[in-house]
C-alpha cells in the first residue's frame, strides 16, 4: 500500500520538503487578506482558515505518531477522521492557527533532522497500512501539508 501524500514529496528527502513547504506557507499567510482567509479554495469547499487549521491539528497528529512511532515499542497508529476535529476553526482565526503550524513544523522539522538512517527504517503498526516505517510517517508528515497548500495557493 502507498504512503499517503508521498506523491506530494516526489523525489525529494521528506525532511527537505518539510523546510521549504514551511517557507511555502509562510510566504503565502503572509500575504493573505482577511477576506481571502475567508473564500473557500473552491466552490463548497473550505475556506483558506479552515485548510490552515486542518494542515496545524495534522501537523499535531502526524507530529505524535512519529514521536510515538520512534519511543514506543510495538506503537499502533490510531486512524482518525478529520471532520470531527473541525469544530476548532470556529475557536480561532487563521493567522493564529499558522502560528501554532509555524511552531509545531519547526518541532517536527528539528525531531526529524536528528534523525539517524536507523531511526527512519524503525517500523511500527497500522491497522490499515500494515508494518510501517518512520519514513513512512515522514513522507506523510510532509507531503500533506504540500496537498493544502496547492489549494490555497491555487494555480501556479
Amino acid at each position: 500500500m502507498t504512503t499517503p501524500y508521498a506523491d506530494q514529496v516526489g523525489d525529494r528527502d521528506p525532511v527537505e520538503a518539510l523546510a521549504t513547504s514551511l517557507a511555502d506557507y509562510r510566504a503565502l499567510t503572509s500575504r493573505l487578506t482577511p477576506a481571502q482567509w475567508g473564500t473557500p479554495w473552491a466552490p463548497g469547499k473550505w475556506t483558506a482558515h479552515q485548510v490552515v487549521v486542518h494542515v496545524t491539528q495534522w501537523e499535531m497528529i502526524f507530529g505524535v505518531r512519529l514521536r510515538c512511532g520512534l519511543a514506543v515499542p510495538g506503537y499502533m497508529v490510531q486512524p482518525l477522521d478529520q471532520d470531527p476535529f473541525m469544530f476548532e476553526a470556529a475557536t480561532l482565526d487563521g493567522p493564529t492557527a499558522f502560528r501554532a503550524f509555524d511552531a509545531m513544523r519547526q518541532m517536527n522539522l528539528a525531531l526529524a533532522r536528528s534523525l539517524s538512517p536507523d531511526d527512519r527504517k524503525r517500523t511500527l503498526k497500522h491497522p490499515e497500512r500494515g508494518t510501517i516505517d518512520v519514513e513512512s510517517l515522514l513522507l506523510t508528515l510532509a507531503g500533506h501539508p504540500i496537498h493544502h497548500y496547492k489549494q490555497i495557493a491555487g494555480p501556479p
